[in-house]
């Protein structure tokens, strides 16, 4: 099954079976049973099953139904036998600056839960209120999916809190003025010393405390940053690629193609013929 891009965050958790989540050419994600993947903004990926017969690729936009649904809806793929299942939801968190945390992700963050920890009761909730749903249930399935996600950051966070730098930005009033300003106007010419003056810090001590915090340098972040927006307007408008380089930032087209390659396993043109949304 493959998921075309969108501007929200994903995440799966893995019920049954055995089987892999691609995203574009990075190593693919394993899952089992309590594995779960949370898929930063403007990713498209694939779910497949550890099968070594051919199967039909089936494609998805959105991971989701509509609002006005009490239950949630159900994707199936394949001829009905069973491959790997799998529990999706989208999520968009806005912080008090306008800015959205998960855009910051450079690769999807994965965590592998025990049968008999973290989130059992949770899911199992989840999935008796899905089974049987009824009036209010898409809010308490939402709720339970928070405290999952919840859940699943305390876990990334004890074992690796680098991926999850605006934790800590949003404690540092300098990082965050910094972070808006890339997050609001990602196609300015930035550079460190700009940025530094933004945050009201010395250069030295701008990029130092930024390198610690975000686990990456001010400048990779802002290069991250415009190409996440930069797919965003590849499949949701018809403007020329040019226009969509020069929106983010870029004042060469090979130059934009060549870093949205190594970002999304794939050149601008293919991107946009593979996922973009107008006129499906």
């Amino acid at each position: 099954m493959r998921f075309d891009s969108c501007d929200a965050a994903r995440l799966h958790y893995c019920l049954a079976g055995v089987g892999t989540l691609v995203v574009g050419a990075l190593p693919p994600i394993q899952l089992g049973p309590h594995s779960l993947v949370l898929l930063p903004p403007g990713v498209a990926y694939r779910l497949e099953n550890a099968s070594s017969k051919p199967v039909r690729l089936e494609g998805r936009a959105r991971a989701r139904g509509a609002p006005s649904q009490e239950a949630v809806p159900t994707l199936t793929a394949g001829q009905g036998q069973r491959g790997v299942e799998t529990v999706c939801g989208e999520l968009r968190v806005g912080l008090a600056d306008g800015s959205d945390p998960f855009t910051t992700l450079g690769k999807p963050l994965v965590v592998h839960f025990g049968g008999t920890e973290g989130l059992r009761d949770q899911f199992a909730m989840l999935l008796a209120e899905s089974a049987q749903p009824g009036v209010g249930s898409r809010v308490l399935i939402e709720a339970l999916l928070k405290q999952c996600l919840v859940l699943a950051l305390r876990r990334w966070i004890e074992c690796d809190p680098s991926p999850l730098p605006w934790l800590a930005a949003k404690s540092d009033p300098r990082l965050s003025r910094a972070l808006h300003a890339i997050f609001e106007q990602p196609a300015v010419a930035y550079t460190v010393d700009s940025l530094a003056l933004i945050a009201g810090m010395s250069r030295s001590a701008f990029a130092c405390a930024f390198q610690r915090v975000f686990g990456q340098s001010p400048m990779s972040l802002v290069k991250l940053v415009r190409l996440r927006r930069a797919s965003e307007l590849l499949i949701t408008t018809t403007l020329p690629i040019a226009e969509v380089a020069k929106r983010v930032g870029y004042s060469s087209r090979s130059n934009f193609s060549l870093a949205f390659s190594q970002i999304h396993g794939v050149d601008p043109s293919r991107f946009r013929r593979t996922y973009s949304v107008i006129g499906k």
